[in-house]
């Protein structure tokens, strides 16, 4: 792979989490436009869900038919034409429907640039997922480091309209400049392929062990994206700057988590070291968040820290779990390895969809820092299901 070729295909990878979680620190602002309750507000969050359960169903089969290009320069067009419209809304049901087409927009160009990446590391022999998505990791920790910095002092409109204008930009830049090396229409393999609608409906087998198992794990990655800032700012009423906190060092631990696992793993299997690691970082974001809310009337810093200590802590413990089950998703199943894939990935939109709706009515009909202990119970749980989901399926 040619050193330019990879830059561009690192560039896919961060801009898009530069660009894709932007709003996550600024969504207490967000939900201050819409001006509607803690629950409603979750279920307009979970909407995205929607769009990208049906970007996964349906567009293997157009990246197939159209080739790479043009899926990334319609998707990558869509996703910030909608973020940019979704910081203006006011009204509830468009807001709605805005954030549905995003969701469809950003799981096409996710589709799209991972079917490049899987085409090229078949071709070179070399592994480069676990970097790209590091890279994405990244990015995200980058846009979350911004707006610590400029949260306070600058207004939603143009922290976001600055940040997505250039990252559009410079995907752009990127794509172009990549043209003739990305995948066409007739060079995409049955292995690049994401299963289309017809087949997939026709054929699909559900593992409930890897299925269930792997939303355990990731459970608690959405619902910080999702609550972190307003948790922060409603249980400690710290600044918008100082709320990105706990997220920003629960991403950074998640980079840290992930280019170092093999060497936390060593000559051990992936089961003895998930197990320690999903009990442990679990325990410690319900010990630290039980804990920082007990402390905050006596003590407002020490409370804030510690809870910032247990995100970090958790993001270690919970870093590398989600990735492995594509690989047990793959290993238990009798389909190709990317139908396998494909069927996890369409039906964890759903089950993630059930989850932050869960999440949001307990939020709204008791405390966030009550919902909040659901994923943390489930990281617990990902030992068990690990466990099961080492084994082959019978």
């Amino acid at each position: 792979m040619q050193l330019q070729e990879k830059r561009d295909l690192q560039a896919f990878f961060f801009l898009f989490g530069l660009g894709i979680m932007c709003l996550a620190p600024r969504l207490p602002d967000i939900k201050a436009n819409l001006d509607i309750s803690t629950t409603y507000f979750g279920f307009l969050m979970s909407s995205g869900s929607i769009g990208a359960l049906l970007a996964h169903l349906t567009m293997g089969h157009i990246v197939h038919r159209l080739g790479v290009y043009k899926v990334l320069i319609v998707s990558a067009t869509v996703t910030y034409f909608t973020i940019g419209i979704l910081i203006e809304l006011k009204n509830a049901e468009i807001y709605l429907l805005v954030n549905i087409i995003c969701g469809f927009a950003w799981a096409s160009y996710h589709i799209a640039i991972n079917a490049q990446a899987l085409h090229r590391q078949a071709e070179t022999g070399v592994q480069i997922i676990p970097m790209l998505h590091g890279l994405w990791s990244a990015g995200a920790v980058t846009t979350a480091f911004i707006a610590l910095l400029i949260s306070s002092t600058v207004s939603l409109n143009w922290h976001i309209y600055s940040l997505i204008i250039t990252v559009y930009l410079l995907k752009l830049r990127a794509i172009n400049r990549s043209r003739p090396l990305l995948l066409q229409g007739n060079e995409i393999t049955e292995a690049d392929e994401v299963v289309p609608f017809r087949r997939m409906i026709s054929s699909i087998s559900i593992d409930w062990v890897v299925s269930l198992g792997f939303l355990c794990a990731l459970m608690l990655e959405v619902s910080i994206g999702d609550w972190a800032t307003i948790l922060a700012r409603q249980e400690f009423e710290v600044s918008k700057s100082v709320a990105v906190i706990p997220y920003f060092l629960f991403m950074g631990a998640m980079i840290i988590g992930r280019l170092s696992y093999h060497r936390f793993k060593g000559q051990r299997s992936d089961k003895e070291i998930v197990q320690p690691f999903a009990v442990t970082g679990g325990t410690i974001f319900l010990t630290a968040l039980g804990l920082s809310l007990q402390l905050r009337d006596f003590n407002m810093t020490l409370a804030f820290s510690i809870f910032c200590l247990g995100f970090f802590l958790c993001g270690i413990g919970i870093s590398f779990i989600g990735p492995l089950f594509f690989g047990y998703a793959s290993a238990r199943s009798d389909k190709p390895g990317g139908v396998a894939i494909a069927e996890l990935g369409a039906l964890n939109q759903v089950l993630t969809f059930i989850g932050r709706g869960v999440i949001s009515v307990v939020a709204g009909v008791a405390s966030l820092p009550l919902a909040m202990t659901i994923p943390g119970v489930m990281l617990i749980f990902v030992a068990f299901f690990v466990a099961a989901a080492s084994k082959p399926r019978h």
